[in-house]
């Protein structure tokens, strides 16, 4: 059949299973497109009955999370329904995690998936059947359920379902559904933490040669540690999702709405990691998550002075209403907003390396080359030395403490200060190393970019790219090596390939910002390029004089802070200027977007705090 009661006209299979295929297909009435779901003739009448049942609860279902359904009908003896098209692949796609943008994205389409099994709970319905494939993406990347084929009326169809009959999908199933009891929302819950699992790390919490294999882990095994599979996870998140995968359904989340509450509190303590740590994260993106709301009306609201010079690379960070900042010998803090200073924390020498700034402690690094580790009330946790000095932000995950120095050499250490591995690169680690795509990148002065395991500190593969002193951003795929002499090359960390190269014609001392499609890079030249972070062509340019601080990008704003003193707020998507400060002295200390402020750093140990008046 070509057509479905003369209104739906069948265009192409896009799936298909044991009780039915789905087409995309035209509603020629109102000149839409949909999904059609089209029963297979052999499927007993009981099942078509319902089948039938289920759809016609789900279609009184209202919510942006739930794949819409506009239709039930039936053609030459075929039940289907007709109901949204949706564009944007599995939910899946999302992953694997990233610390930055990537990595709250999928945190912020799991609350929504949440929500809507929250809104399903609440009305007697179970899903029953929760995987990637049954959680597709809009094209603006919002996740709706759908494959309601499986989901059941908890009370009202119960006798519908046959008794023994497991129905699921091995791999995202609940330990008590793989043995055939009576389930509750906790078995959906278990089935998105498993999906999660998925998206997150890469693969799926349990594989094996066959279906029982599968299924006997979900009911015996403990889950893989997920920060072994990916160590770019913070240890809450990881520790949310085991709690989801608990094998005793009460010993996981009570019910949707408090596991959407307990996901909020992880998103939101993600977000803040953010800002405390250099280049906004692990991927060193240079994209954060917080920033001036109308940045057009910025003020000065506060200054405060410090010892020392705020000099390249050192950049602000800040945490939990803590700004730190290295000057001189020391580490400065301060309390924000309003700029009141706290008890500096004193270092061997001078301190430009940026600072990790935790909930609890922080770690920074000086020319002595010591790495400190201190108690946020001055407590003292560990010293490492290196055997030349240290220029290079530390990288902290959940289980490590990563150190690039200026000996060649590029430390791994526990958060007792244990050295758990150190790799000799053969030249001297100006920038700290990026963590992506599972992987640890470090790139030296001589021109090598080596890729590590961040277990092992194994080396996976080296390119020569060119001398590199600034951090390497990644997002969407690709890490921007900014070489010395001025080419930037967009690099596919896993085909090992580069995809573009373009010349901003001088050297580069700041790291480039990437986020939302496009790169943006300035150096000595004194021109600013925002480039298509996919092809590398220009997207617009703009005269801002030369700059030595790394670039900073959020809420659509990208921050230039200038050898001059000039401190600009461009438009990211356009390059129209939105704002200038003047008269702040030399700046070679990337801008920080925090909150709703912005912080600024300058060379004559002054710091500036910028408020919407």
């Amino acid at each position: 059949m070509d057509v479905l009661a003369g209104r739906y006209r069948l265009i192409e299979s896009i799936g298909t299973g044991g009780m039915a295929e789905v087409w995309r297909a035209r509603d020629e009435r109102v000149g839409r497109e949909v999904a059609v779901k089209l029963l297979h003739a052999h499927v007993h009448p009981v099942e078509r009955e319902r089948f039938a049942q289920e759809v016609r609860a789900l279609a009184a279902l209202s919510h942006p999370g739930v794949v819409a359904i506009y239709d039930l009908g039936e053609e030459e003896g075929r039940t289907y329904f007709v109901m949204e098209l949706v564009r944007g692949g599995t939910f899946d796609r999302l992953g694997p995690f990233e610390s930055g943008p990537e990595g709250l994205a999928v945190l912020e389409a799991a609350l929504e998936v949440l929500a809507a099994l929250e809104h399903l709970h609440a009305r007697g319905i179970l899903h029953r059947d929760l995987t990637p494939r049954n959680i597709l993406l809009t094209e603006e990347g919002r996740p709706k359920l759908m494959d309601f084929g499986l989901a059941y009326l908890a009370e009202a169809t119960r006798h519908f379902t046959r008794t023994g009959y497991t129905l699921g999908t091995p791999q995202y199933m609940a330990p008590e559904q793989a043995k055939g009891a009576a389930l509750t929302p906790a078995a959906d819950l278990y089935s998105f933490g498993a999906v999660l699992f998925r998206t997150l790390t890469g693969r799926p919490p349990f594989e094996g040669e066959h279906d029982q294999a599968v299924l006997y882990q979900h009911v015996y095994e403990p889950p893989p540690d997920p920060l072994e599979l990916n160590p770019a996870l913070p240890q809450a998140l990881a520790a949310w999702v085991l709690r989801m995968l608990a094998k005793e359904p009460t010993d996981r989340p009570q019910s949707a709405a408090l596991a959407r509450r307990e996901l909020a509190a992880v998103l939101e303590e993600a977000r803040a990691e953010l800002a405390g740590s250099a280049r906004a994260g692990l991927a060193r993106s240079g994209h954060y998550p917080t920033g001036p709301v109308r940045p057009d009306r910025l003020e000065p609201v506060a200054r405060a002075a410090f010892e020392g010079e705020a000099v390249w690379p050192m950049e602000p960070v800040a945490r939990a209403g803590r700004l730190a900042v290295g000057g001189g010998a020391a580490l400065h803090l301060f309390r924000v907003p309003g700029l009141e200073p706290a008890s500096p924390f004193p270092a061997g020498d001078e301190v430009t390396a940026a600072p990790a700034l935790l909930e609890d402690r922080v770690y920074f690094a000086d020319w002595e080359g010591v790495l400190r580790a201190r108690g946020l009330g001055g407590a003292r946790l560990f010293e490492h030395k290196t055997r030349a000095e240290v220029t290079a932000s530390p990288l902290v995950t959940a289980r490590r403490v990563y150190l690039a120095g200026r000996d060649g050499y590029l430390y791994a250490l526990s958060h007792e200060g244990e050295l758990d591995w150190a790799f000799e690169a053969g030249g001297h680690l100006s920038a700290g190393p990026t963590l992506y795509r599972g992987l640890l990148f470090a790139a030296s002065e001589s021109g090598w970019l080596f890729a590590l395991e961040p277990a092992s500190g194994r080396l996976v593969y080296k390119v020569e790219a060119g001398p590199i002193h600034a951090h390497i951003p990644a997002a969407e795929g690709v890490l921007v090596l900014p070489t010395w002499a001025g080419e930037v090359h967009a690099f596919d960390p896993l085909a090992r390939e580069v995809r573009w190269t373009y010349d901003v014609e001088g050297e580069l001392w700041g790291s480039p910002a990437v986020g939302e499609g496009r790169v943006y890079v300035a150096g000595w030249s004194g021109v600013l390029y925002a480039l298509d972070l996919a092809t590398g062509d220009e997207a617009w340019t703009a005269e801002v004089g030369r700059v030595t601080a790394g670039l900073s990008l959020a809420g659509g704003v990208l921050y230039v802070a200038t050898e001059t003193g000039e401190v600009i707020a461009f438009e990211a998507a356009s390059g129209r200027e939105l704002w200038r400060a003047e008269g702040l002295g030399d700046v070679q200390a990337a801008p920080l977007p925090y909150g709703t402020r912005l912080y600024v750093a300058s060379l004559e140990g002054r710091l500036f705090e910028f408020a919407q008046e």
